[in-house]
């Protein structure tokens, strides 16, 4: 996801929302029944075979099974309809959407005995997700409110910004009960309309894609504001790749806006400024920002105003960070506290940035710019990165700059952005607080 520069504006689809756009798929059939024994059924009919130790991993809770993992061909299998995953002894584990190609084979829908994929059983599970996020006080204005595998949907997530939800359809199988899904999100949270961002080809660098795709109800505006924490921000559901408020980003802002008193802050890969806005709000000495975009600079003096501010109380410098910060280093410019949230990939003017070999050349770069003693909130989101791997990197950049790194606090994903406790990979988010000594 790119967030150094701000997703281009589209013109708005035709007004006419009587008629829903085809999602997808077909009704999905209904899921067999198989006779239980006290050890798990055994199944006789079509199924996915996978090994012991894969078994072991999705007891566990682990959504995906990969394709070089399944025992047996899956060219016969239906792709619209669920299947039984089974462990090489027969014995049914649960309900899988197999998906037609890519590095996925399966992604589980269940691990019950007997499934009956419904739109009664998507009802529960839509109610399951919001009396969830109910309890942990996250039921905002701008939150998630489906958040994949976690929350029993496939490939798939769904967002609340104020009075419309975004859906992001990350895989092939999402289509084959999108079309059922869309009339129970707009009964069960009356939304004023609903879009879908299609995502099953991952975003990259400079990307140009399509609109977000109008679903149903009505047409949203170019432009409106959500609040996240007493705080407005303008947002476009129509936007083909960011609306223009990271919502999984809520703890780290949190965590900015407790750091950022009484320092001078510097907001790297600045996007719409967000974290700028904790900070001005906390009582920062001063805040810069620095994107790559122009127009990014100009949603944040927006969100500025919108928020009850000073638009102009954030400084905004246009162009490629690094070169920024080697003027700085040079002018021996320094901040008490540097927020870095740079995007998974980026290309400005030739100059590629990759969060997966790159991190240890930022932290570098950062490093003097920070006054010694003072701290960096580093925000990766790149999900191929382990934790190891950016701790690591981190040490590795922040050493070689001549400066003694200490992790002090780490914050992850909200609560509305639930994952089960062997998916690994869907722990992406990774920030933490670092005194750089």
């Amino acid at each position: 996801m790119l967030r150094g520069s701000m997703a281009a504006r589209s013109k708005a689809p035709p007004k006419d929302g009587s008629r829903r756009p085809r999602t997808g798929g077909r009704r999905p059939p209904r899921g067999g029944r198989e006779g239980a024994g006290p050890r798990g059924p055994v199944v006789r009919r079509p199924s996915i075979k996978i090994a012991e130790s894969v078994a072991y991993l999705v007891r566990a809770g682990h959504p995906w099974i990969f394709r070089n993992t399944v025992r047996r061909s899956l060219s016969a299998v239906d792709s619209d309809k669920p299947v039984t995953i089974v462990d090489e002894g027969g014995k049914v584990l649960g309900w899988g959407l197999v998906e037609p190609e890519g590095a996925i084979a399966v992604r589980v829908l269940g691990l019950s005995r007997e499934l009956e994929w419904d739109a009664r059983e998507m009802e529960r599970r839509v109610e399951a997700a919001r009396r969830r996020r109910a309890a942990a006080g996250v039921l905002t204005s701008a939150c998630r409110l489906i958040h994949g595998e976690a929350d029993g949907f496939p490939g798939l997530a769904v967002d609340r910004l104020g009075p419309y939800l975004l859906v992001y359809k990350y895989s092939r199988v999402a289509e084959t009960y999108l079309d059922d899904l869309v009339p129970i999100l707009e009964q069960a949270f009356e939304p004023d309309g609903i879009y879908m961002q299609d995502r099953v080809r991952p975003v990259q660098a400079d990307d140009r894609r399509p609109p977000a795709f109008h679903l149903a109800g009505k047409v949203a505006p170019p432009e409106f504001e959500v609040e996240e924490d007493g705080m407005k921000f303008l947002v476009d559901v129509t936007a083909p790749v960011s609306p223009g408020l990271f919502l999984d980003l809520r703890e780290g802002r949190r965590l900015c806006e407790e750091w950022a008193k009484g320092r001078a802050v510097l907001n790297l890969f600045s996007f719409t400024g967000a974290f700028g806005l904790r900070a001005v709000r906390a009582g920062a000495t001063e805040v810069a920002n620095i994107d790559a975009a122009a127009r990014s600079h100009a949603r944040c003096r927006q969100n500025l105003a919108a928020s009850g501010f000073d638009p102009e109380a954030c400084e905004a410098i246009a162009g490629d960070v690094f070169k920024h910060l080697e003027r700085f280093r040079q002018r021996g410019r320094q901040f008490d506290l540097v927020v870095v949230d740079p995007p998974p990939f980026s290309n400005v003017k030739g100059v590629t940035f990759s969060a997966l070999k790159d991190w240890a050349e930022l932290v570098k770069a950062v490093a003097p710019v920070v006054v010694r003693g003072g701290y960096m909130l580093a925000i990766c989101n790149a999900a191929r990165l382990t934790e190891e791997a950016f701790l690591v990197a981190v040490g590795e950049g922040a050493r070689a700059a001549g400066r003694t790194p200490r992790v002090l606090l780490d914050r992850g994903l909200p609560p509305d952005f639930p994952v089960p406790p062997a998916f690994t990979e869907g722990r992406y988010l990774k920030i933490k607080l670092v005194e750089l000594g």
